[in-house]
């Protein structure tokens, strides 16, 4: 598997993560499903990971920038869940807890792929500047 492909995977495993895990925060902390405002903040997620799968295919110059400050912020917003959640030994609250450390990884995962995609193109370019050297 080419690592724009695990990118766009692990991108949108941790999207998926991150918009369930705060739609869980919402429900625990007494605000409505409803409200517009947290309808705001699970769509940003998902046009975040949208914004990354998309610049993974095409390969731009700052995908990997890209793609590193997402998974980065939703490996953070899978922390502020593990740190926020109520009831804690209740069994939700450590299944909620398992799902917030899941989506961290998953988050430093995309880091990885995001840094090691970057290494990837600067070979690429690197590689492409000598070819035009020798002409």
């Amino acid at each position: 598997m080419k690592n724009a492909d695990k990118v766009i995977v692990v991108t949108s495993v941790a999207a998926v993560f991150a918009v369930v895990l705060d739609a869980i925060m919402f429900v625990q902390h007494g605000q409505s499903l409803a409200a517009p405002h947290v309808w705001v903040r699970l769509l940003v997620f998902v046009v975040l990971a949208a914004i990354v799968n998309g610049l993974a295919l095409v390969k731009m110059r700052f995908c990997g920038y890209a793609t590193i400050l997402v998974n980065l912020y939703f490996a953070i917003a899978s922390l502020a869940t593990f740190q926020t959640v109520n009831d804690r030994v209740s069994f939700s609250g450590v299944l909620i807890q398992g799902l917030s450390i899941i989506g961290i990884l998953v988050g430093c995962a995309g880091i990885y792929y995001g840094i090691k995609q970057r290494a990837e193109y600067t070979q690429a370019r690197i590689k492409k500047l000598e070819e035009q050297a020798k002409k």
